[in-house]
């Protein structure tokens, strides 16, 4: 009984060996997860063809001995001498005449090979639908790589742009304010900071009426930007009263640059101006220039 459990036993390493490639994983998890519900490889060759071909699929080093004879075995399981004489082999197969109970054995030999090859197509697909989310992972992270480079791309050229109408420090008068009573007088102050030299032309329009809180602001501020951000009290006493103020129209146009703008001049000749004199700000909105 003993002989004929080793005949099968080996019979069926035999035919693993022929029949799949023990290099691949899923092949030999399938045999090994048989082998756990079965327990058909029990004898001392069993055991140590289990552990050569696990050995194998987890690519460790190994004898490279035939797990039957002992010699060198090419495919490192069982040698070729071993594979061709072992089918013919009395011990084996038994005798020829006991028909019977060699069609069992075939039989039972192509549940054990048809179970192996179910186990794995299932593993072969485990392993597919892993190696499907590997493949769309890296896919995903080369697409935002690529975005990420055209981004970083992209800002480059935006800072290697030259900055056209930057905003610079509004411009201011460094004279001192005096009392003014005519039209003349506000024109020549207008003059000492806009001189006719310099490509300016002044142009008197007309007397017009201003807020004095207009006046009262720092140089180089807004007249708008402070207007927006006074309590209901400082907007009061801000356009609280209006005063005369002298208006003059200031161009100054040459090749590469040109000026154009009004100025108002009160009767102290502190100045308010509109229009292209500040690089980068409103032109529409009143600056503190004196």
């Amino acid at each position: 009984m003993a002989d004929d459990k080793l005949r099968k036993e080996i019979l069926y390493m035999v035919r693993l060996t022929t029949s799949y490639d023990f290099t691949k994983k899923e092949v030999v998890d399938g045999i090994l997860t048989l082998e756990n519900e079965r327990q058909i490889l029990g004898s001392v060759f069993g055991k140590r063809f289990k552990a050569r071909i696990s050995d194998i699929s987890n690519g460790r080093e190994n004898d490279g001995t035939c797990v039957i004879c002992g010699k060198p075995a090419e495919n490192h399981v069982i040698c070729k001498h071993c594979l061709d004489t072992v089918g013919e082999s009395p011990y084996v197969k038994g005798k020829q005449s006991d028909n019977v109970d060699k069609d069992s054995h075939t039989q039972a030999d192509e549940v054990v090979l048809k179970h192996i090859k179910e186990k794995a197509a299932i593993f072969k697909k485990v392993n597919f639908r892993i190696g499907l989310k590997k493949s769309l992972k890296l896919a995903l992270m080369g697409l935002l790589l690529i975005i990420l480079g055209i981004q970083i791309w992209i800002f480059s050229i935006w800072k290697s742009l030259p900055s056209y109408n930057k905003q610079v420090e509004p411009r201011v008068s460094t004279r001192r304010t005096q009392e003014i009573t005519t039209k003349d007088q506000a024109y020549k102050q207008l003059a000492n900071d806009f001189p006719k030299d310099k490509g300016y032309e002044i142009t008197y329009a007309r007397m017009d009426t201003e807020y004095i809180g207009r006046f009262s602001i720092d140089k180089g501020e807004c007249c708008e930007e402070v207007e927006e951000n006074l309590s209901d009290e400082e907007r009061y006493n801000y356009f609280y009263d209006l005063e005369d103020v002298y208006i003059f129209y200031i161009t100054k146009i040459d090749d590469v640059t040109g000026i154009v703008g009004l100025a108002e001049v009160n009767n102290k000749s502190q100045i308010l101006v509109c229009g292209s004199f500040n690089d980068g700000r409103k032109t529409d909105c009143h600056y503190r220039f004196r």
